[in-house]
């Protein structure tokens, strides 16, 4: 009978240690290209060594801004079969999944880790909705970025101008000397749309940007039609190839020598960086001309679905990485910056250190593209308008408006921002 006791005591023992060692954490992410998958294959590895005995389930899904993945995302969680986590862009992008309760409210966790005390108060409306926290921010990205070729502007004889105005005046000079103004890359169409959302942000301001995504002011607004003209002079000056390229290899045509210039988020400088190239000796990343104080933040976080297995190894990754060694690594590399704004600048290039420094100090907006100004149904029939706008140059400004205008009249824009009662 003792021996059938120690067996079994035995055998329970060696299933419990199976348990423990079998516990999977499954996390989806869109970082594919460069520097963000140098980034993300880092942090993981040292999730790995901090939890050795966590069987890590990786599942990148290719497609610039999560346009993909997020199609990804919805299917399993309707299926019943969520991950442990997921990336997904704090504001509207989270908003659509808390709302619909489909996530685990954390804001114990956000309290006990003292999160409120580290994170910028912008970002922390960003992760949070209705007075829940659902996300914890990996990184902020700045999407009022220009990047440029020194050796092009050297030889030129250019500095980049500090109003918009002055920047569409510089275009036609570097295409008289053989070179793309404006790097382009729009197989998706969140690119042409980022290009108009910072130049809105560089003729409106803060507060009108604001506005025009909360559907307070319209394409109507002299302010937004003159970036709708802005618009379509800056696309006359892109490459033909356009369509065919996406985001990291239009970035590629500055390095090749070929582009100016390109307007990317601050992933691109993580891409720069891994194509060997060193910041301010080989290429520039400054704030689009017109929005020097302005951060226009995408901010990348992690939530936890409901239904996701292993709630317990899911908050020991938020808690991992809102941590300042993981947040130092993950973000030296990619080329954005800590969310965590104690951090050191220690480890990280010129112009993430500018970064870091403007985003304690700057007016922060954020990124309607990249999922967090507006309601994500909006953003991608807003998107698809300003692509008829883009191939029909010979729409009049009044017929741009009028359908920029009927697509947030058809969205109920402003009704959807209102009724969701979330912070700006």
């Amino acid at each position: 009978m003792k021996k059938r006791v120690i067996l079994l005591v035995g055998l329970l023992i060696g299933a419990l240690a199976v348990m423990s060692v079998a516990a999977t954490f499954s996390i989806y992410d869109w970082w594919t290209a460069g520097g963000e998958k140098q980034a993300i294959t880092k942090v993981l590895d040292m999730f790995q060594q901090q939890y050795p005995d966590i069987k890590i389930v990786q599942n990148p899904v290719a497609g610039g801004a999560g346009v993909n993945m997020q199609a990804v995302i919805k299917s399993l969680i309707f299926a019943g079969v969520p991950p442990t986590t997921f990336q997904v862009h704090a504001g509207w992008e989270m908003y659509q999944y808390a709302s619909a309760n489909l996530l685990q409210p954390i804001t114990n966790l956000w309290q006990s880790e003292g999160w409120t005390k580290v994170f910028p108060e912008r970002i922390q409306q960003l992760c949070s909705y209705q007075g829940q926290f659902y996300a914890v921010p990996m990184d902020v990205h700045r999407a009022n970025m220009v990047w440029y070729n020194k050796a092009i502007f050297d030889k030129l004889g250019l500095t980049m101008p500090t109003t918009i105005q002055d920047f569409i005046n510089m275009l036609p000079k570097i295409k008289s000397a053989g070179y793309i103004p404006i790097a382009l890359g729009d197989s998706a169409n969140w690119t042409t749309a980022m290009l108009f959302e910072e130049t809105l942000l560089a003729v409106a301001g803060p507060q009108k940007y604001n506005e025009y995504f909360e559907g307070k002011i319209t394409a109507s607004d002299p302010a937004v039609q003159q970036t709708i003209q802005y618009f379509r002079t800056e696309l006359q000056y892109v490459n033909p190839n356009h369509a065919s390229l996406t985001w990291d290899q239009a970035c590629g045509l500055l390095v090749n020598g070929q582009a100016a210039m390109t307007i990317m988020g601050d992933w691109a400088n993580g891409y720069f960086m891994a194509a060997g190239w060193t910041p301010n000796v080989d290429y520039g990343g400054v704030a689009v001309p017109g929005t020097e104080g302005i951060y226009n933040l995408v901010v990348d976080s992690f939530p936890i679905p409901v239904g996701a297995p292993d709630v317990q190894t899911g908050y020991d990754w938020l808690k991992f990485i809102a941590t300042v060694p993981a947040q130092a690594a993950f973000n030296q590399i990619k080329g954005s910056i800590p969310a965590n704004i104690n951090v050191p600048t220690t480890g990280f290039n010129p112009i993430q250190v500018a970064n870091m420094e403007a985003l304690k100090k700057d007016v922060l907006t954020a990124s309607a593209v990249h999922g967090s100004e507006a309601p994500v149904a909006f953003v991608t029939d807003w998107e698809n308008a300003l692509t008829v706008i883009q191939y029909h140059p010979e729409m009049s400004l009044a017929a741009c408006v009028n359908l920029l205008n009927t697509t947030a009249q058809q969205d109920n824009l402003a009704g959807t921002v209102a009724a969701a009662g979330v912070n700006y």
